[in-house]
């Protein structure tokens, strides 16, 4: 049985996305074995939405992952806010994706800290 002091936590807040100044996109994120749960919005984020995108491969052509409706996932967000994932169907077994910001990303590079859970 695991005990709060047997759990290691330290792995699930450290990988980041970061969203350069001037663009939409995120670089590409490796899940390997974690499924994202939620983001941490940091103050400076100039959109009010994400979009994830996935690829079979780090180096693959990175798709809009859709919420199994024929619509792409979307997931509305605020500056300074943590916001969880509310449909998990659309993001299981995801390990490469890069983050899409709903505009333009303005006038510095933010960066998103993912919130994960070991699968």
């Amino acid at each position: 049985m695991t005990s709060e002091l047997s759990f290691s936590n330290d792995k699930f807040y450290d990988l980041t996305a970061t969203i350069a100044n001037g663009q939409t996109d995120s670089g590409v994120i490796d899940l390997s074995g974690l499924e994202l749960v939620g983001f941490f919005i940091p103050s400076n984020f100039t959109a009010t939405s994400i979009t994830i995108k996935a690829a079979s491969s780090a180096g693959g052509t990175f798709v809009t992952a859709q919420d199994g409706y024929g619509s792409d996932y979307s997931i509305t967000v605020g500056a300074s806010k943590y916001v969880p994932i509310h449909n998990f169907n659309v993001i299981a077994g995801l390990r490469f994706i890069k983050l899409t910001a709903g505009a333009t990303q303005t006038p510095s590079d933010a960066i998103i800290t993912l919130a994960l859970r070991a699968l």
